[in-house]
């Protein structure tokens, strides 16, 4: 994927999201305190993750900005409509998901069923988010999250990786995830 300002805006707000909230390693540490090691994953696994995250990156998001935006901003108003929404979209691939979480997190995740692993996804993601993400990127997420919105979760997952791919390629930051995306992927 090339990322050019003549891109579309709402692809470029995409970015601009998961840049500032992913950004703050929500993916990494919520997958490294699952007892991950680095891995290769593939781009829909990736993907899959990334979509089933959604809902716990907003809520930490929300919790994080509650204190610094206004009641009716969008982030506080449209969160938990938001969220319901990527939850039902992220189903189609949450077998995706299911394989790569139990892969990053070993015998730690193996006993919890798929409702106890989709909410120790969200919880790892909303936990780190409220707690790294700084009160200065509230206005700017959602000032654009608008946008965001308007795109369906496997669309968002899938900028959000290309995202990581990219900035790893460019070696500008240090590592965003705890895995790689497969060669060829």
């Amino acid at each position: 994927m090339l990322i050019s300002y003549s891109m579309n805006p709402v692809i470029r707000h995409s970015i601009a999201l998961v840049a500032c909230m992913f950004g703050t390693g929500a993916m990494a540490a919520a997958t490294e305190a699952a007892g991950s090691q680095s891995q290769c994953m593939t781009h829909a696994e990736a993907q899959a993750l990334m979509e089933t995250a959604l809902p716990g990156l907003l809520q930490g998001a929300k919790q994080q900005c509650s204190s610094v935006l206004d009641s009716d901003s969008y982030l506080l108003r449209q969160e938990a409509t938001l969220s319901k929404r990527f939850r039902q979209e992220s189903e189609t691939d949450w077998p995706k998901a299911k394989a790569a979480f139990e892969r990053l997190g070993g015998s730690a995740v193996a006993d919890m069923g798929d409702a106890g692993k989709r909410a120790a996804i969200e919880t790892m993601v909303s936990d780190i988010v409220s707690q790294k993400m700084k009160p200065q990127s509230c206005e700017i997420v959602n000032g654009f999250l608008p946008f965001v919105a308007e795109q369906p979760a496997n669309k968002i997952g899938d900028v959000s990786v290309s995202t990581f791919a990219l900035i790893k390629k460019i070696g500008k930051v240090g590592r965003i995830l705890p895995f790689d995306i497969c060669s060829g992927d």
